[in-house]
């Protein structure tokens, strides 16, 4: 007998799962993850490019789905995008460190609009984003470093999650998922160009992503059939966009059954952001405020600072003079000045007046950036960064940090993402309504449908 392709390996196990098979941790992750996503979601409607999004929404066709931001319902694909978009914009959405995928902002909006095209209950939609999150994490740790360097891996492997989510709502057999997985994976893309300008594109990724998956997974449920060999094949995903792929990734412990003691599901790795910028600063973010505190009234005799990290890190945040607000939340000279000088990097921190502000621009100037061989070795496991002083005694001193506040190991709680709500929430159009949102996210394995579950303008 033929061995099964790898798609048709990860659509089997994913189909297998039913909504009774998740525990009540399970559920209490999927919870944390949709709260935190409504979260950058509703920071995402008060910006200027989740406005043109939400326009963008008010021209499109007219369904079952709520947007946020447009009082009536829209097409589900309509949904996606917008949503998807919106979450991705304050830079606030979680992320997987293994695969470097943002999973929440493609998988939950793809499941919600599937959840409410179908009426599907929320047990069954918490269950599609475990899902999603799963078949996004497996595909992003399989396709390698390589694939990271041209290609955003939220807007590529993020689309076969929003698939598979949909496809969980919409009850797909394992045949249907592996072409559902098979066509999103064709029209996956997202290229890094737009970070030389500044540019809108990276909330785009995320909206795309996120409305190609859930077509993907309507077109598979009519019958719509998709490459089988989309991840390994000869003109597949891996020999398209990577290198060195490690297809055996994709499947590695579904033998023992997803969700099992011994293949947990990938959702649990994932990390939550406490700070307003790319998750590639975050490391370096958290050691300047410790180092902050360790030097106290002294930070203006320091000579030089210094930043040692992985590659990547400095590959996409090594921006040293960012000249917009996209720029500095991808700039880790800027966003280490912040956190040296003020011990945070909020949302309010990449307004335009800040970016001006001497003092940072000061403090920039002194902050030099570095490769570390050892730090780069252990990414993308791990995600480290090294900030080190030189004090005006000659001397050094140095802040390591491998888990900044937000990764499992060093985890936000439940209260603390409900803080960060209603902090995203303030001067929104639902700032006064977090609350209620926030007792609907705890509720929601007992919802009979999730028609309503978005706030309505």
């Amino acid at each position: 007998m033929a061995t099964q392709s790898l798609t048709r390996q990860l659509s089997t196990a994913l189909t297998a799962v039913d909504p009774a098979d998740l525990s009540s941790e399970d559920i209490q992750f999927a919870k944390l993850f949709v709260l935190d996503w409504l979260a950058s979601a509703v920071a995402g409607t008060a910006t200027i490019p989740g406005a043109m999004l939400i326009d963008e929404g008010r021209d499109r066709g007219c369904g079952p789905c709520r947007v946020l931001g447009i009082a009536d319902g829209r097409d589900a694909e309509v949904a996606a995008l917008v949503n998807g978009g919106l979450s991705h914009i304050v830079e606030m959405d979680d992320l997987d460190r293994g695969s470097v995928v943002h999973p929440g902002t493609v998988v939950i909006p793809a499941a919600l609009a599937a959840a409410e095209t179908v009426g599907a209950s929320g047990q069954r939609f918490l269950l599609a984003v475990i899902a999603g999150y799963e078949a996004a994490i497996r595909v992003g740790e399989a396709v390698g470093r390589s694939h990271y360097r041209y290609w955003q891996n939220t807007a590529t492997c993020g689309t076969y999650g929003a698939a598979a989510a949909a496809g969980i709502v919409f009850g797909l057999d394992a045949e249907q998922m592996t072409w559902a997985l098979g066509n999103a994976g064709s029209v996956a893309g997202g290229l890094w160009q737009f970070n030389h300008d500044g540019a809108m594109t990276k909330h785009l990724h995320a909206g795309r992503a996120a409305s190609n998956g859930l077509l993907a997974a309507r077109l598979a449920a009519r019958g719509f059939t998709g490459a089988a060999e989309i991840l390994e094949g000869p003109q597949g995903f891996f020999a398209a966009m990577s290198t060195d792929a490690q297809p055996g990734r994709v499947t590695a412990g579904l033998d023992r059954g997803l969700g099992s003691h011994d293949c947990g599901w990938k959702i649990r790795g994932v990390s939550i952001k406490p700070h307003a910028s790319c998750r590639h600063t975050h490391p370096a973010v958290d050691a300047a405020r410790t180092l902050r505190e360790r030097i106290g009234a002294g930070l203006d005799d320091v000579s030089r600072f210094r930043v040692e990290t992985y590659g990547t890190a400095l590959q996409v945040t090594n921006t040293p003079n960012p000249t917009n607000t996209y720029q500095a939340k991808f700039s880790l000279q800027y966003c280490t000045a912040q956190a040296l000088l003020h011990g945070r990097v909020g949302l309010h921190d990449f307004a335009p007046d800040r970016l001006s502000d001497p003092a940072i621009r000061d403090l920039m100037a002194r902050i030099d950036v570095a490769v570390d061989p050892d730090i780069d070795a252990a990414y993308p496991v791990v995600w480290s960064a090294r900030v080190s002083a030189r004090l005006p005694d000659g001397s050094t001193t140095a802040v390591h940090v491998d888990a900044p506040k937000g990764d499992p190991e060093n985890a936000v709680t439940w209260d603390e993402v409900v803080a960060k709500s209603r902090d995203l929430a303030t001067a929104t159009a639902f700032e006064g309504d977090i609350g209620r949102l926030v007792d609907d996210v705890l509720g929601l394995e007992s919802r009979p449908t999730l028609r309503g579950f978005l706030p309505a303008i």
